[in-house]
């Protein structure tokens, strides 16, 4: 690695931290931001900190001392791989600014590269907290030596870096393939969600794999299915045989490839980087047009159709909001073909749960696809610098957030009432009950829209370097998600069980208005916060 990689690297760090930005400015309100963004990312820290001590320590008093150093490097690899997966084009490829950086004595390699680094840094507090917490597991249950602390650390340090680089040569072929195209950005789009598809349903056949009811089997069972992946991913199997063998060999091998495959990953990403780049940056005109009537729009329903052609027009928007969405509707289309009951089947797998017993919580089963990444908590932020344009223009902001919160209903209410159909057919749901869930489904999608509204301005960052900064990792999507799952499953819970004594239609009709008391509440909080911009 040149020294020109690192510099360009730590420019970046420099540019993009918030830290600076708190040492540095006088607004309270920004400076209240960013620590209550520190606060909230902290807390999930904490949290996974705290569930990887727990499977560790569990680990240990089953006996399953070695596959806690596997499952520490299945764990940061696959964490490694998905993120990385979903932030590589953005970062890598096509990023705003691209023609500042090309105009700079930096070599196409030496730009890649920085931005893979970037990346990397961006996860590496994921990484460290998984390594760490179960790094005091292994050291609590197996007392190793003490050399294998600070190995067991450098070598998690080593270990996100060949499945970060898979993803981006994965990114890589998925951007030369669709800048081959014309419509390149649809085919990248289509790419892209087909991979994280079929990636989500791999979690189903990875989960039967390790499915089994006694705890003897249950070993056995892991620690062959560990010691496959390890044979099939050899890095894995060398970081588990060098902390818990002490086979110092096998650690520099690891540290060895990994740098060969930097090197080569690059190197051949670089060959193309301008031609890719340079169609991105480029749109290409329609030479037919014809001539029609102007349609009159309101100012609200314009920013909304402003807001879904960026959602379309962007594949890091696309993949991470539009997601559930589609996920949603083609679990609705799979019920009818293979019946709810099968669905609900492989979700608890095989627990004696029926259909029946889940029907009052339909509603709350697709809101938790449907609305658990609002475009509303990325949207206002999108602006960026742009945003001036819009303050300039004669909108008032109570049009321009109108329209944000309009663009997300338009996808979220008709996902959330066709699969309410779809499962209310598979499942039998009376004419009364089906038209309960879609009246609680239509108030859960503007309850989204506005608390992720609300989340989207109260926590705006405009001075973002890359979409995917406020599409995926900004604090006003986490201040949303949390919440947002906590209350979701609390109501899904409390669904089944209040059903029992107030009935079906009763617990929806009580859902229904608690939401829309939500709904009301965070509308007055994005009038107040609007007014106050």
């Amino acid at each position: 690695m040149k020294n020109k990689t690192l510099l360009l690297f730590r420019t970046l760090l420099k540019s993009t931290s918030s830290l600076n930005i708190l040492k540095t400015t006088d607004d309270k309100k920004k400076k209240g931001k960013i620590i209550g963004g520190y606060i909230g990312m902290g807390i999930l820290y904490l949290m996974l900190i705290g569930y990887c001590l727990l499977t560790a320590i569990g680990f240990g008093y089953l006996g399953a001392l070695d596959q806690m150093a596997d499952m520490t490097a299945i764990m940061i690899c696959a964490l490694s791989f998905v993120f990385t997966m979903l932030k590589a084009g953005s970062y890598l490829f096509g990023f705003r600014e691209y023609e500042m950086l090309m105009a700079l004595p930096f070599s196409e390699k030496t730009i890649v590269s920085s931005k893979f680094l970037y990346m990397y840094m961006k996860n590496l507090p994921w990484n460290l907290s998984i390594s760490i917490a179960m790094l005091i597991g292994y050291g609590l249950m197996a007392r190793p030596a003490i050399y294998i602390y600070p190995l067991w650390i450098l070598l998690s340090l080593i270990l996100p870096v060949i499945p970060m680089l898979a993803a981006s040569f994965i990114g890589f072929i998925i951007a030369r393939i669709g800048t081959a195209f014309k419509h390149w950005k649809a085919v990248q789009t289509a790419l892209t969600f087909a991979f994280v598809f079929l990636a989500f349903s791999l979690r189903f056949i990875l989960e039967k794999l390790f499915r089994n009811n006694e705890i003897e089997d249950v070993i056995q069972g892991l620690s062959d299915k560990t010691q496959q992946i390890g044979s099939f991913y050899p890095p894995i199997s060398w970081f588990t045989k060098a902390v818990t063998e002490g086979k110092l060999l096998l650690a520099i091998l690891l540290i060895a490839i990994t740098v060969i495959l930097f090197e080569l990953t690059f190197s051949i990403i670089a060959r193309s980087y301008k031609k890719m780049n340079s169609t991105m940056k480029t749109s290409v005109a329609k030479q037919s047009f014809k001539m029609t009537t102007l349609k009159r729009k309101s100012p609200s329903q314009a920013i909304a159709e402003k807001e879904l052609r960026r959602f379309i027009g962007s594949t890091n928007y696309f993949v991470n909001v539009g997601f559930g969405y589609i996920l949603a509707l083609v679990l609705g289309v799979a019920s009818l073909f293979i019946g709810f009951d099968r669905i609900i089947g492989l979700v608890v797998q095989g627990a004696p749960v029926t259909s029946q017993m889940i029907l009052p919580a339909i509603p709350f089963v697709i809101y938790f696809l449907t609305g658990m990444a609002a475009m509303t908590t990325c949207s206002p932020s999108l602006e960026g610098k742009n945003y001036w344009i819009l303050k300039s223009s004669p909108l008032t902001n109570r049009q321009i957030y109108l329209g944000k919160i309009m663009a997300n209903l338009y996808l979220a209410i008709p996902a959330q009432l066709i699969t309410t159909l779809l499962f209310c057919i598979s499942a039998k749901a009376s004419f009364i009950e089906m038209v309960s869930f879609m009246i609680l489904g239509v108030v859960l999608s503007c309850f989204s829209s506005v608390f992720g509204c609300a989340c989207g301005i109260h926590f705006m960052k405009l001075d973002w370097e890359n979409e995917i900064e406020v599409i995926k990792q900004g604090t006003g999507v986490v201040v949303y998600m949390f919440p947002n799952m906590i209350l979701t499953m609390a109501l899904l819970f409390g669904c089944i069980f209040l059903s029992k004594s107030i009935g079906t239609i009763g617990v929806t009709a009580l859902a229904a208005l608690i939401y829309a008391v939500l709904t009301l509440a965070f509308t007055l909080r994005v009038k107040k916060l609007s007014q106050s911009l």
